[in-house]
């Protein structure tokens, strides 16, 4: 947010002196009536400056919003947090486990009964879809209940391409 509010006053600034290089000189004539006018009403220059003060602070200690989503799960001695990463790795490497399956990718949802996992991937051409998509429905499933201890609801399956198996080379 700061680095917002610091690139729109940079960029008002450019242009300020982009107007005044080019001989347009209303914004200098603002400039220096504006700073005339705060000499002759200390008043309102120190309430413009309690203002713009507090704006500054507000940008500056606004809280953050994390970007890392943290799943809950319970725990017998207190509460165990799972970043969304750590999920998408187990669901990467549940996935990775099957026959035909080339790249994984999942986003997740949180619902009110519990998780709903969506994976996008590759398969292998020559696989059979329908079988495969259950076999990795089921994988996930599983594994993310077995190792998390968070209940899935749902897992949906988007089969993005086919890839031509690659033969190992022998040399």
């Amino acid at each position: 947010m700061v680095a917002y509010a610091l690139g729109c006053l940079l960029i008002l600034g450019a242009l300020w002196l982009l107007a005044i290089t080019t001989g347009w000189g209303l914004p200098y004539l603002f400039l220096v009536q504006g700073l005339d006018w705060l000499k002759v009403n200390p008043l309102e220059g120190i309430v413009v400056a309690v203002v713009l003060f507090l704006l500054g602070l507000l940008l500056v200690i606004q809280p953050r919003e994390s970007t890392d989503r943290a799943y809950r799960t319970s725990a017998k001695g207190g509460e165990v947090r799972i970043s969304q990463d750590a999920l998408q790795e187990i669901i990467a490497r549940s996935a990775m486990v099957l026959p035909g399956v080339l790249q994984v990718q999942s986003s997740l949802r949180e619902r009110e009964t519990g998780l709903q996992i969506m994976v996008s991937c590759q398969f292998e051409q020559g696989v059979i879809i329908p079988q495969t998509s259950e076999e990795l429905q089921a994988q996930v499933k599983t594994d993310v209940e077995l190792y998390t201890g968070i209940i899935v609801t749902e897992v949906k399956v988007l089969v993005r391409r086919l890839e031509k198996s690659r033969p190992a080379r022998v040399r």
